[in-house]
């Protein structure tokens, strides 16, 4: 019997409909409906179910907090969408479920591969105002700094007195004696005491890595240009880069492990690859798929037969037992580890099902799950003597019907909102206020600049031409930017001059970033395009040059530089001839002062300023945020920096340094003090949480 098309079921059936659940979800919002209510946890726990669906489940339950929906959003903590889960975490923290959701916040903080949802972890456990928010000192093991660091701003206000700050420290010791929590214990006592921490020796991979360079390009062009003998003449070595955090530096190190890895070369990958916060189930997948039986039994027969295997490299082993080859070939094995605690016992963790905590009374996935065959028959008759598609569902299996059959006549559809082109933006003439060319026959540009990196809305890239702006900041991720750009005219278009980029060290790719980007920019030419992120001098070779020089030619670039960190870098590139040239500059970061801008100035190039405003921390009461621009925009070298505004509110503050450049010398003063402290912060904190250990 068919659901009738004025039941609440006819309305709930439309979740189940990947192409519409999302915004289905987001039409019962506040809903008080128990047919609606139990559709949109159903959908919330389905693990086919998109992210935006999802979210939208969340957002639409934000208002009831009957057990089926609490208990809802502690398993969303184990969505297969990353969002989901942070959002979720924030869900735990605001309805305080703290108790229900402490093993699953617990098993996100020590197994989750992404750091966002990490420190969404860290946050959620430190709210828990009772015993349970120790579990958080877990995170000072973390290999990722912002989870290390979130976890140092929860710590910091606990230590109120000597006594708290001596239990937070032993509780922080007690996770080891490792250089991760070793610099964490050395940042709070810094924050405690301002005493400055102890210099810690780290570990320098040219010490080890005959190839290595700072600058992941070069490291992978590196290892590139080996060829497959020279990566195997280097071998010994590489298993230590596996977990690198560019992915084209693991693609040449395990192509090279499985051309002509060993067994134990093998055996400390998969050491290596053991910690699941390391996003590495790629590279794991990659080593191993596709391989012959043989290297893969040889490989875990090899683990098994070590004196004290890793429990990674030993889970991985036993995985192979039975797949690759049967266990009574290795059953003395297992037998000696097992007398030694480390066997398959000692590796349960790491492979034993998560715990299932019982649901509440009345749950629909408890009522499918006792559905009698009666039951069954009685719901496929009457359909309406029930307020779950879930519970449906499992009836229908059971009578072996079709689901579809008791669906409504009419299906109900969530209303859908028209979606018009966005239609096209004019420009006016754009009166450029004290203009500069960056470059040799380079383009005449304002000298502030907006970035779309924080996704201003369209709006402000206009509000920002129609003041002066013509020198926008673009990268392939920035959409609202992008969109921008499409929606002109070529005319207007041309009057615009965008800044791009690459990150590749090699001529050819290079070349395909470049016309990339006057794809998707809709351009005929790039005003400025930089290699970014320069870090060591070896990036650039004859190669990168020869391409640039020739997308200059061909009239798709105007000018081309570089950016980088590194000051003696950078006035090393203004004296090879490099203009413009981009370095970082701020109150707080001022050496480019007297190492970088007066190269600049003898030899007449182009300076561009980014991180003016330190990614918002030094930011203050005492001074606007536009005077961070005006600092650096009246600092002699300075040819132009890029404000990187989210909100209109935000580009209009930045703006007025356009308009109104002169920055009081009271107000600089200001913020000089306030950039000295922020520095000697900085400082320390580069050398412990942010440390690469």
């Amino acid at each position: 019997m068919p659901i009738p098309s004025s039941h609440p079921l006819a309305r709930t059936s439309a979740l189940s409909d990947p192409d519409v659940a999302a915004t289905a979800a987001e039409a019962f919002r506040g809903t008080s409906d128990l047919a609606e209510i139990e559709g949109l946890v159903e959908l919330l726990l389905n693990p086919a179910s998109s992210a935006t669906a999802c979210s939208a489940a969340l957002r639409s339950l934000e208002h009831d907090s009957r057990p089926i929906v609490c208990d809802g959003v502690v398993r969303a903590l184990g969505s297969p969408h990353p969002s989901t889960r942070i959002i979720a975490a924030a869900e735990v923290v605001r309805r305080r479920l703290f108790a229900p959701a402490n093993r699953r916040l617990r098993e996100l903080l020590r197994c989750d591969a992404f750091w966002q949802v990490r420190r969404a972890a860290v946050n959620a456990i430190g709210a828990d105002p009772g015993d349970g928010r120790w579990d958080v000192c877990f995170a000072a093991t973390d290999p990722h700094w912002r989870v290390r660091y979130a976890l140092t701003q929860l710590l910091e206000p606990w230590g109120t007195n000597a006594a708290a700050r001596e239990g937070i420290d032993a509780r922080l010791a007690d996770h080891g004696d490792t250089s991760r929590i070793n610099r964490v214990r050395d940042f709070l006592a810094y924050r405690w005491t301002g005493e400055l921490p102890p210099e810690r020796v780290g570990d320098d991979p040219a010490s080890w890595c005959p190839v290595w360079d700072w600058d992941a390009a070069v490291l992978a062009r590196n290892l590139e240009r080996l060829g497959q003998a020279g990566r195997r003449d280097i071998l010994h070595v590489l298993p230590r880069l596996v977990n690198h955090p560019d992915d084209r530096v693991r693609g040449w190190v395990v192509q090279a492990l499985r051309d002509d890895g060993g067994p134990a070369h093998w055996t400390e990958a998969l050491t290596r690859l053991g910690d699941p916060r390391e996003d590495t189930s790629s590279p794991v997948d990659q080593l191993v798929r596709g391989f012959e039986q043989d290297r893969l039994e040889e490989v875990a027969k090899f683990i098994l037969r070590l004196d004290h295997p890793h429990p990674a490299a030993l889970a991985w082993a036993l995985s192979q037992v039975d797949e690759a080859f049967p266990a009574e070939e290795v059953q003395s094995e297992l037998d000696r580890l097992k007398l030694l605690g480390i066997g398959p016992s000692s590796t349960s963790a790491l492979t034993a099902e998560p715990e299932v905590e019982p649901l509440p009374e009345g749950h629909p996935h408890a009522r499918a799950a006792s559905l009698t065959p009666e039951r069954a028959r009685e719901l496929v008759q009457e359909p309406t003597r029930e307020t779950s598609w879930y519970v449906l569902a499992r009836a229908a299996k059971l009578c072996k019907v079709p689901v579809w059959t008791l669906g409504p006549d009419q299906p109900w559809r969530p209303p859908a909102e028209p979606r018009t082109p966005e239609p096209p933006l004019t420009l006016p003439t754009i009166t450029l206020v004290r203009p500069r060319a960056l470059g040799p026959e380079g383009p005449v540009v304002s000298p502030l600049g907006v970035s779309g990196h924080y996704g201003l809305p369209v709006e402000g890239f206009a509000r920002a031409a129609e003041v002066g702006v013509n020198l926008f900041f673009w990268e392939p991720s920035y959409a609202t930017l992008t969109r921008f750009m499409t929606r002109l005219g070529p005319t207007d278009r041309r009057q615009l001059h965008l800044l791009a980029g690459t990150f590749e060290a090699d001529g050819v790719k290079i070349r395909k970033d470049a016309e990339r980007a006057l794809r998707n920019l809709r351009l005929e030419r790039l005003g400025v395009i930089l290699i970014f992120w320069t870090q060591s001098w070896p990036r650039i070779t004859d190669d990168v040059r020869d391409a640039l020089e020739r997308l200059k030619a061909e009239g798709k670039v105007q000018v081309y530089g570089l950016s980088t960190h590194n000051r003696s870098l950078a006035a090393e590139a203004i004296r090879e001839g490099w203009d413009p040239v981009m370095v970082r500059h701020s109150a707080a970061h001022r050496k480019a002062e007297t190492e970088v801008f007066p190269v600049a100035q003898d030899r007449g190039t182009s300076i561009l300023t980014f991180n003016n405003t330190c990614y918002g921390r030094l930011l203050d009461p005492a001074f606007r945020p536009s005077d961070c621009f005006r600092f650096t925009l009246g600092t002699p070298g300075v040819s132009a920096c890029f404000t990187a505004p989210a909100t209109l509110e935000q580009l209009e503050e930045n703006l007025d340094a356009l308009r109104n450049p002169i920055l009081a010398e009271d107000v600089r003063e200001r913020l000089i003090q306030k950039g000295e402290w922020l520095y000697r912060e900085d400082t320390v904190f580069r050398k412990t949480v942010r440390a690469d250990v």
